[in-house]
């Protein structure tokens, strides 16, 4: 027990004894019970008053304001069909290579992350597989569809360059997914992977480092 406490518990006792007819409400066994079992009736009581209902602080009353329930978004799967190959996505596209049309078209994520994509620079001429190693394997390469969607429309005015990634199609195999911006859209291809080496200076995306 400490000092700053000392003084607490003995005015605690005091007003125990000032209020002792109290314990008159309680059965004869109950107050035999805390006459020969103080300790164990003590802890009884100090559960008891931890347990108790707390007394909730007064609500603020407001003048000219009341409180307003944030907007909750509910989760939205991401859709192809809705954003890479709608006219009216509001983002300017182009037309799309054969093979992203054919392998992504209809494609659904329910669970796109959060976060942003980092950008890295293909520092030599290299194959999709060297890539995917540096990274830290295809598990940690692979990014979603709507990341890159994401991304673009960081970007909905342009920005030149090429942007290369990793992203699995319709029937879950991973495809080299790049996407640039040129007469006035953005447009995207898609490779089976090691098809062909990447120049340096191309730009990958990616959420690890």
């Amino acid at each position: 027990m400490s000092e700053q406490q000392i003084p607490q518990i003995s005015k605690m006792m005091g007003e125990l004894v000032a209020h002792q007819s109290g314990f008159n409400a309680l059965p004869k066994s109950d107050r035999q019970f805390v006459v020969k079992e103080t300790k164990a009736a003590i802890e009884v009581m100090v559960a008891a008053l931890r347990n108790r209902p707390k007394e909730s602080a007064p609500e603020h009353t407001y003048k000219v304001l009341r409180p307003a329930m944030p907007k909750v978004d509910e989760p939205r799967p991401f859709k192809a069909d809705e954003t890479f190959f709608n006219k009216n996505s509001g983002l300017k596209m182009v037309p799309h290579g054969d093979n992203f049309t054919k392998w992504f078209t209809g494609k659904v994520e329910d669970d796109v992350p959060d976060g942003e994509l980092r950008v890295f620079a293909l520092t030599q001429v290299a194959y999709d597989r060297d890539i995917i190693a540096d990274l830290g394997g295809e598990e940690k390469a692979e990014i979603t569809l709507g990341e890159l969607w994401r991304f673009m429309r960081k970007y909905e005015n342009g920005t030149p360059g090429w942007f290369l990634c990793y992203i699995r199609d319709n029937t879950g195999v991973l495809r080299a997914v790049y996407v640039s911006w040129h007469d006035g859209g953005w447009d995207a291809y898609a490779y089976a992977l090691d098809v062909d080496g990447w120049v340096d200076g191309i730009r990958v995306l990616s959420r690890n480092s």
